[in-house]
């Protein structure tokens, strides 16, 4: 009864926080007096106020500095404008909490100062963005500065004299807010870029409103919510909300930038909710932001997130997980599994309505588990325009993951990756996607920003575990043609006990080639762990050069055929589309054996690649960081099985995952597959049987590419016959 309470109390206080109040953005009067009163009830929180509290003592203690803005992403002045509005943020809520004026005194100081400076600067000078910000070197991070410094002259807006809250309003909150919707003398990009339906715009039009909110300028609130025509047709913050997610809470760029937009979506939400309850914001949609945060937590494999398109290393921990996870359980408390998300993989939690209530239940005497699951999450506003498949075993005994991507190119970020596929097992990333090419925010690394190789190699189609025609990228690595397209999921079935299936198809990224993927994640009672079947069928009417690449994490062991190592001088793979980036270091061909295998070892556990080959498969190990003077690639290695001069061609392969290596008892066993066989017995334009030998048992690998209900295949004596796209048989 006490917690239905609690959870009625804190929905029914956005009823009672008025425009007039303060604060009233990320927490309001009634929250505040609520936890300040219950505090003792909950020591886990005391300790987040007390943290809170030694943040801003460390402010305060520190000299204010307002340099004038001179550098990029990660020099010492573009670092401390960061520091100041963190430090404001935590002194703004150090005042509220403890009623201490120093804090108070810390951020008006340091707003004055701001206000004085920012109006006599101009555009930044370090010209690397096309929408340059004034105290920063983007627009983006002004964007940012705003949302935080917001939040702090909320907390303190009483403390303020009206003549200092005038000149902070007119010559820096207003000032900026105008600059990041209308730009700056001539410079006018910012109005295009604030009505757009991108992240960035998610950052502007937050920052907008929440300075509207502070200081009750209603006309930015408007501008903020429906774009700055005020229609909600042409742009704003609720617009963007209505589009930039798939009915699946799915983010077009991927859940790195997802994480990145999912901060400010959140945090405008909760100012939304206090402010303007009757928008009833996070139920827009169907809930979307709610979704979006579970399609986070989806795209994540042992807390860090897959890397798809321009990703780096984040994941469940990052700040803003923090932020989307508090607010979210605030406004929600139901979703247990979201205290899986916190316990497990976050430090911290904000001095928050939902960080009170996260810590609170927390500290009970309860179990909460992460729920991750196979699922497909579409891509596109109305959920058509491809989607993103992750299958995962059922029992926790086995701890993997594999991922088929079939979406749209996703913007600017994106990458030339139709239907490339990831597998994570055993605690690590076994068959690699490459992410981005950055260093963010070291300077010394092309001034923290994306660098060259980003889009000679990382967006490239080669970069990634797809096939390559022609040893040329999707759409010819035209942006403006891929946006044009995008793959499709043709079905995906996690209903069978034994197995899961994930059927893709792509027919626009290289013209007059039809691209159909089929991984099947199967259980068999004669193999240790699942299997993975792939299998990748391509036609055309003209001839083509088929690359199939696997870049997988781990040491090679062996493979079943001769080869040739380059020892002592290695040249580049090819010229262009990435392959000038490949040390080609060994060659091999297979004329002895139809079935080819490679087995590496990652950790303590062993991963054999079979391949149904010919004796004309050409074989190729490559490493890259050819023609990378500075450095800036990563080490990874590389397997790629060309077919040349075919019209039409079928890459059928097997993944077994087996073994163990125990480096403490220096002993190794089932390190060889078990794989004696695998050969495609059947095919035709719309049938295939696959056919394994594993351990002496045979497997059957049924496919169609149609929806009939029944299927017959006869070859030789044996009559196969299956329901729907897939099946798999096998003696036991």
């Amino acid at each position: 009864m006490k917690r239905l309470l609690l959870i009625f109390f804190f929905c029914a206080l956005g009823l009672v926080a008025t425009m007039a109040q303060h604060p009233k953005l990320l927490l309001t009067q009634e929250e505040l007096g609520y936890m300040k009163k219950h505090i003792n009830e909950v020591p886990a929180f005391g300790r987040v106020v007390d943290d809170l509290v030694q943040k801003a003592d460390e402010a305060c203690a520190a000299a204010i500095q307002v340099p004038t803005p001179i550098d990029g992403g990660g020099g010492a002045v573009h670092e401390q404008h960061k520091s100041n509005y963190y430090a404001m943020f935590h002194a703004g809520l150090a005042y509220q909490y403890t009623g201490n004026k120093k804090y108070a005194d810390f951020v008006a100081q340091m707003l004055m100062e701001y206000a004085q400076k920012y109006p006599k600067w101009g555009l930044h000078p370090v010209s690397l963005s096309p929408v340059p910000g004034r105290l920063f070197w983007q627009t983006l991070n002004e964007s940012v500065w705003l949302v935080h410094t917001a939040m702090a002259y909320d907390c303190v807006y009483d403390a303020l004299s009206a003549k200092q809250r005038k000149f902070i309003e007119k010559n820096l909150l207003f000032n900026m807010a105008d600059f990041i919707m209308n730009g700056y003398g001539e410079h006018k990009r910012n109005h295009e870029m604030f009505n757009r339906m991108h992240n960035h715009a998610t950052w502007a039009t937050s920052a907008v409103g929440m300075v509207g909110m502070a200081t009750g300028n209603q006309s930015l609130v408007r501008k903020a919510l429906y774009g700055t025509d005020e229609t909600g047709k042409n742009g704003g913050f609720l617009r963007q909300m209505d589009y930039l997610f798939s009915p699946d809470g799915y983010y077009t760029e991927g859940a790195y930038y997802q994480r990145y937009a999912i901060w400010p979506f959140v945090v405008f939400a909760q100012c939304i909710d206090h402010c303007m309850p009757e928008l009833n914001v996070f139920h827009r949609r169907n809930g979307i932001l709610v979704k979006a945060l579970d399609a986070l937590v989806q795209m994540s494999y042992e807390g860090e997130f897959f890397h798809i398109n321009d990703a780096l290393e984040k994941g469940l921990s990052a700040q803003e997980m923090v932020y989307a996870a508090n607010i979210i359980y605030g406004k929600f408390p139901e979703n247990k599994s979201l205290l899986a998300v916190m316990k497990n993989y976050q430090t911290y939690v904000l001095p928050i309505a939902g960080g009170f209530m996260a810590q609170r239940d927390m500290a009970k005497e309860e179990s909460h588990a992460l729920v991750q699951r196979s699922c497909v999450l579409s891509d596109g506003r109305d959920g058509k325009d491809g989607g993103f498949a992750i299958m995962r075993p059922r029992s926790s005994e086995y701890n993997s993951a594999i991922t088929l991507k079939a979406t749209s190119q996703g913007m600017g970020h994106g990458h030339y990756d139709k239907l490339a596929m990831a597998y994570y097992d055993n605690g690590h990333e076994i068959l690699t996607d490459y992410g981005a090419s950055r260093f963010l925010n070291i300077e010394a690394k092309h001034g923290g920003h994306y660098t060259k190789e980003n889009n000679t190699y990382a967006k490239q189609t080669i970069a990634h575990n797809t096939v390559v025609v022609d040893q040329n990228s999707n759409y010819g690595g035209k942006l403006k043609v891929a946006e044009q397209y995008h793959a499709n999921i043709v079905e995906a079935d996690f209903s069978h006990e034994g197995w899961q299936m994930v059927m893709a198809r792509d027919t626009n990224a290289y013209p007059g080639v039809d691209m159909l993927r089929t991984i099947v994640y199967a259980k068999v009672p004669f193999l240790e762990r699942p299997l993975i079947c792939d299998v990748f069928r391509l036609k055309s009417d003209k001839v083509h050069d088929y690359d199939y690449p696997l870049w997988y994490n781990g040491h090679l062991v062996s493979v079943n055929y001769p080869y040739q190592r380059n020892l002592d001088q290695m040249a580049p793979l090819g010229q262009k589309a990435g392959y000038q980036h490949l040390w080609l270091e060994a060659t091999g061909q297979n004329t002895a054996s139809s079935t080819s295998c490679l087995t590496f070892f990652k950790a303590n556990r062993f991963y054999s690649v079979n391949y149904a080959s010919s004796p004309t498969s050409e074989f190729k190990f490559v490493d890259l960081g050819a023609n990378d003077p500075d450095f800036n690639l990563q080490h990874r290695s590389g397997y790629i099985i060309r077919e040349k001069g075919k019209k039409n061609h079928t890459f059928a392969v097997s993944i077994e995952t087996h073994g163990e290596y125990d480096v403490l008892r220096e002993t190794s066993r089932d390190l060889i597959t078990s794989c004696e066989k695998l050969e495609i017995l059947f095919e035709d334009d719309s049938q295939l049987v696959l056919h394994g030998v594993y351990a002496g048992h045979d497997l059957f690998l049924l496919l169609a590419d149609d929806e009939a209900h029944e299927h017959t295949v006869q070859v030789g004596n044996k009559i196969f016959r299956w329901n729907g796209r897939v099946d798999i048989q096998y003696n036991y």
